[in-house]
């Protein structure tokens, strides 16, 4: 409305202008006749010619409109100042949120990437203890078969002693009463027997052949003659005393081996039974819990880091809406002001016209 007030205005100032010059431009007027806009002009000169027109008010608009227009220039350099500080408060306030936030996201996905590697260092340690925990245990089983064959062949082979030792027995307690009584008294026929079967139990001790040849020489000498030789069972005798006693010996040291072999088993099955104890009772328990405790802490921290990561980008949206508002509000004032600066402008070009045209405050 105020620019077509002001058009208005300076058509009157043209009119006259035109008025006053009418002498000189006949012929233009002439022309203007010719259009709406010329009719209306030359309407306008004639209404001026027989009209003395009060322009006092005219002057004091166009002093309005400029005071007014210069006082919306001050009142929006004012609000764009007020709006500029809040931009200032409002940046500050959600920069330093972003730089927090980023701060508190970084130091959740380093404490995440520290929690996963402990993480996986425990559950490494879990997997070699249950390796060993299995070793353990199939190492246990093969001992225990192992005391338990060793068991058994070591009672094998002292059952094996003691029917020799046995036998010599039978053989020395028969040949002691050939010894001692006539030849008549003694039964050659189990004497033989009994003489046999020795020899057939000396032939399986085969780790004794210095004891054995000379008794079976004797033994096969005393069969020969008919047992009757009381010299040569005297021979026969301290043979077999000799030999019952490195039986003995021998039994006694299978036996001492035996039991050292079997006591250096059972400390290594009581280490064993002890390790397999502490793996399943305490170490894998405690590293499974370790690892159900490291999981719940990652996930505590991923659950931080989705909040920190939603408030940074609450506070990134809000910064870079603060910018953009702060954007558009210089655009904006730009506009008004190009507006402003724009009436100014007529307004100093209507008063001007009016001067040529010889109206004057």
């Amino acid at each position: 409305m105020r620019v077509c007030a002001l058009l208005c205005m300076i058509v009157i100032v043209h009119c006259t202008q035109i008025t006053n010059q009418a002498s000189m431009f006949e012929e233009q007027l002439g022309k203007l006749s010719n259009s709406k806009l010329g009719k209306t002009i030359l309407n306008m000169i004639t209404l001026q010619q027989f009209t003395e027109v009060d322009f006092s008010p005219l002057f004091t608009a166009l002093d309005d409109i400029v005071a007014s227009t210069q006082q919306a220039k001050q009142d929006e350099t004012d609000q764009l100042e007020n709006y500029y500080q809040q931009f200032l408060s409002d940046s500050e306030f959600y920069s330093t949120q972003v730089t927090e936030y980023s701060t508190e996201v970084a130091q959740h996905q380093s404490d995440i990437t520290t929690f996963k590697k402990d993480r996986n260092s425990l559950q490494q340690s879990l997997y070699d203890k249950t390796q060993q925990l299995n070793d353990a245990q199939r190492t246990q089983a093969q001992l225990q078969r192992t005391v338990q064959n060793s068991d058994q062949a070591t009672s094998k082979k002292v059952g094996e002693y003691d029917s020799s030792i046995s036998i010599i027995d039978q053989v020395i307690a028969k040949l002691s009463v050939l010894k001692q009584s006539s030849f008549i008294q003694v039964e050659l026929e189990d004497l033989s027997v009994s003489a046999a079967t020795f020899s057939r139990r000396l032939g399986e001790l085969t780790h004794l052949p210095h004891l054995f040849e000379p008794l079976s020489k004797v033994l096969i000498q005393m069969s020969t003659q008919g047992f009757a030789d009381q010299e040569q069972a005297g021979n026969a005798i301290k043979l077999l005393h000799t030999l019952r006693e490195d039986l003995v010996a021998s039994k006694q040291g299978l036996q001492m081996n035996a039991q050292l072999e079997k006591d250096t088993n059972n400390e290594m099955l009581n280490s064993l039974e002890n390790t397999i104890n502490l793996l399943n009772n305490e170490i894998i328990p405690q590293l499974k819990a370790d690892i159900e405790t490291k999981d719940g802490e990652i996930n505590t921290k991923q659950g931080l880091l989705s909040d920190a990561q939603t408030n940074l980008n609450n506070a990134q949206s809000n910064l870079d809406n603060v910018n953009a508002g702060w954007s558009a509000r210089q655009q904006q004032n730009k506009q008004l002001n190009d507006g402003w600066d724009n009436e100014l402008m007529l307004l100093s070009q209507a008063e001007s016209a009016l001067e040529r045209g010889g109206i004057r405050r």
